[in-house]
């Protein structure tokens, strides 16, 4: 079998972790082995063009090894960086992670990168940080108007579906790309300001939001740079983003994370569908880097009435989606880094808001009026495979915890 100093830089930066174990690179630690991919790239004559689409998540690069936590950062790649590019390089680099309209580079990574810009000096980038912010308009909400001329069968709206995979891939392009600009211009905002002397915006949440201090806290705590803000995780599930042949009205992200739970072809390991879906993902709910979605797993929002209140999806590092889990974000989520929930194909529903009837009351007045909460796994908890079926979070509101170690209920502070 070759030994890993016969592969080209290129074959190398794009292992994936298990590769780069299988044909024994790792023998030695990776970070030994960084070190001998660093002594590589500062001796070849043309090294940074596998480098610079590492940084970039240029497929295949999106799940090397190089990804993985380094020593004094979240990702090894952007420590390399550092040690082999020089500084107006590396400034160089930075900035091309943050302002890049790829749906793939995580918005924790861009944000690690602004961090790092801003730190630099943004310098002969300033002019197209200040055109991209000024350029990047605001995305619509749907609005109550055209609320009122959707149809419903009584518990769901109905909304157009285009009819081929092709389709409705096309649709998860555009909802994506226009996403990545969204959060491309606030750090590009950030790091202006952070040039001129300020901190973080962190704007007023939307004045119907779902709110809580402790959720915030567990986010801060979690993402491990100052260039992202609690409120950065409040999503805005009414956000228009796609139109598909045919219909008259846009689809908002809730329609469009419906389309990607129940289209078969997103339940499939096919190599044509699953990057478009991860960077949908990562895209318009802002998830970590090494982030897995399981087959047949996802996360969705079903409006109760005409109300469709932003509420928290956050996602760390390492968190994981097992194969089967759901996650209803009426109340909203917050799982901290190393987490993972559920897997195996067995249906697990964590349900973040509790239905109430009141005596005498038709079955279907419970889908209107609702108890909603935050679900929170901290950093490595397990929801359980045999936790099948519903998990119910407001069951355990007011508890320090369920039966399973570091998954809690957060009460909403609105």
């Amino acid at each position: 079998m070759s030994t890993p100093r016969e592969f080209d830089t290129e074959t190398l930066l794009a292992m994936t972790p298990d590769s780069l174990t299988a044909v024994g690179a790792a023998r030695g630690g990776v970070t030994e082995f960084a070190s001998e991919v660093a002594d590589r790239l500062h001796k070849e004559g043309k090294p940074h063009e596998a480098l610079e689409k590492t940084l970039g998540f240029t497929a295949p690069f999106g799940e090397s090894w190089l990804h993985q936590p380094g020593e004094t950062a979240p990702y090894l790649s952007l420590e390399l960086a550092g040690r082999v590019l020089a500084p107006d390089a590396y400034r160089d680099a930075m900035a091309a992670i943050v302002l890049s309209g790829s749906p793939s580079v995580p918005f924790d990574y861009r944000a690690l990168a602004a961090e790092a810009l801003a730190s630099c000096g943004a310098g002969p980038w300033t002019a197209e940080l200040e055109r991209v912010v000024a350029e990047t308009q605001a995305l619509p909400l749907r609005g109550l108007d055209t609320k009122i001329g959707i149809r419903t069968d009584g518990i769901d709206h109905l909304f157009h579906i285009p009819e081929t995979v092709d389709q409705r891939l096309e649709l998860l392009r555009t909802a994506s790309a226009l996403k990545t600009a969204e959060s491309r211009a606030l750090l590009a905002r950030r790091v202006l300001e952070r040039a001129g002397g300020g901190g973080a915006d962190a704007p007023a949440p939307p004045a119907d939001a779902l709110v809580s201090a402790e959720a915030e806290r567990l986010i801060a705590e979690d993402t491990g740079t100052g260039m992202v803000a609690p409120g950065d995780y409040l999503v805005r599930w009414d956000q228009e983003l796609a139109v598909p042949d045919g219909s008259p009205h846009p689809l908002t992200l809730a329609e469009l994370l419906r389309i990607t739970l129940l289209a078969p072809e997103f339940k499939l390991p096919d190599i044509r569908v699953r990057p478009v879906l991860v960077d949908f993902y990562r895209a318009i709910l802002r998830i970590s880097g090494r982030v897995t979605i399981g087959l047949g797993s996802g996360v969705f929002y079903v409006e109760h009435g005409a109300q469709a209140r932003p509420s928290y999806f956050y996602m760390g590092r390492d968190a994981v989606l097992g194969k089967g889990c759901t996650i209803d974000c009426v109340g909203g989520a917050v799982l901290q880094q190393g987490s993972f929930l559920g897997g195996g194909f067995m249906p697990v529903l964590v349900h973040t808001h509790k239905h109430i009837r009141k005596g005498g009351e038709p079955g279907v007045a419970e889908r209107k009026r609702v108890l909603p909460c935050v679900f929170a796994a901290e950093a490595g908890a397990r929801l359980p495979m045999d936790a099948i079926g519903i998990f119910e979070t407001a069951d355990y509101l007011g508890a320090p915890s369920s039966p399973h170690e570091g998954i809690r209920a957060l009460a909403l502070d609105t």
